[in-house]
């Protein structure tokens, strides 16, 4: 009996330190999404886990922002997850808190889940190639800052899936699982060239794009209909 109520108070200060840890987080702040409401969405949640491995980043004077709201040319807009500005670049995420075995190749527009469906039975699923997909972003961003800055292109799929068969032409381009986003970043930033943005630049950056982040919620909704519409 003693052992579980030890057990449950350990959990609860768990929890606890969790929600202070979210709370004064970048990622809260920004988007003013809940604790709860965050572990509750799976794509939201694969944000966080995203900047939470990367948070350290913060220390060495890098930004991010996140659901980054970037004009089309048609109109509409387009989302980015997650963007890192530092001083060797830009980088745009794109997360995908997928689980299952995932195909894909960088010039194929569908790519497949797989998932077991037991008796040796599976379930294919096809969905959007991500690396398109933040090709999109990455144009759209361009119109809004120009040329000029190196951008990178990171895939982010959750922890629990396999990455079955990828195939990646870019070099400026990585597929990879989310606990090992730090070391596709270490990839970005290693090389011993010299940084390309300044710390000023940085922040220029930041300033230009933070009110993308902060959008009302007509727009959002309206992002969500576009995307509906599409699918439909």
């Amino acid at each position: 009996m003693y052992l579980l109520i030890l057990m449950l108070i350990v959990f609860v200060l768990f929890i606890v330190l969790d929600i202070v840890t979210f709370n004064k987080s970048t990622y809260h702040l920004s988007t003013n999404n809940s604790y709860f409401a965050t572990r509750n969405d799976k794509g939201k949640f694969g944000e966080y886990l995203i900047f939470k491995r990367l948070k350290y980043l913060e220390a060495k004077g890098c930004k991010f922002l996140f659901n980054v709201y970037l004009p089309k040319d048609n109109g509409e807009t387009t989302e980015i997850d997650v963007m890192l500005i530092a001083r060797k670049g830009i980088v745009v995420f794109e997360s995908k808190n997928y689980s299952g075995w995932i195909f894909g190749n960088e010039k194929s527009k569908n790519w497949t889940q797989t998932l077991p469906q037991g008796k040796g039975r599976s379930l294919k699923e096809h969905f959007f190639n991500p690396i398109m997909q933040n090709n999109l972003h990455i144009k759209c961003l361009k119109n809004v800052i120009g040329e000029d800055y190196p951008i990178h292109s990171i895939i982010a799929f959750s922890e629990r899936c396999t990455l079955k068969n990828i195939t990646v032409y870019s070099s400026n381009i990585q597929v990879v699982k989310r606990n090992d986003v730090d070391t596709a970043i270490a990839k970005i930033f290693n090389p011993i060239e010299n940084p390309l943005i300044s710390e000023e630049e940085i922040n220029r950056l930041y300033e230009l794009l933070y009110p993308y982040s902060q959008v009302s919620e007509q727009v959002k909704q309206e992002h969500i209909a576009n995307i509906k519409s599409k699918h439909n």
